[in-house]
């Protein structure tokens, strides 16, 4: 499951966020994002978004970016 909806093909890694709330011994899910939904929490974003081509991702989905140890070794 990857935001509320079955994932035929998950990935190993995928960005999300939830809230929790304590209450007198009970634990309450209060809220969830997702994609997108977690940008501003990610300070890398808003550098990239001033930057003179912004984030560059053309015809790519948020999935543009890697891992440090997922580029092709030189």
């Amino acid at each position: 499951m990857y935001n509320y909806q079955h994932v035929d093909n998950a990935e190993p890694q995928k960005e999300g966020m939830s809230v929790f709330a304590l209450q007198k011994g009970v634990v309450y899910h209060t809220y969830s994002t997702y994609a997108r939904g977690t940008e501003a929490f990610m300070g890398t974003y808003r550098f990239l978004d001033l930057a003179p081509w912004g984030r560059n991702e053309g015809k790519f989905d948020e999935t543009w970016w890697r891992r440090h140890d997922e580029y092709a070794k030189r």
